[in-house]
């Protein structure tokens, strides 16, 4: 699983940050996120979901999985 701090990244940076991860990794394959409470918790899982990946919230922590 790769893992990524994004913490202290503004909106919308952290969301780009995170989709080109996505495309350097297989379908099916996860990607952890550590985010900042506030609006990056609220936009990047919203944002993941909204391109097709499944999305689950722990915490300050996000995991994607490429679909």
């Amino acid at each position: 699983m790769r893992e990524m701090d994004l913490t202290g990244v503004p909106c919308p940076m952290n969301w780009v940050r995170a989709r080109l991860a996505l495309e350097e990794i297989e379908d099916g394959e996860p990607l952890e996120l550590v985010l900042d409470p506030g609006e990056p918790m609220r936009s990047v899982p919203l944002s993941a979901r909204e391109d097709g990946h499944d999305v689950t919230v722990t915490g300050n922590r996000v995991t994607i999985v490429k679909r």
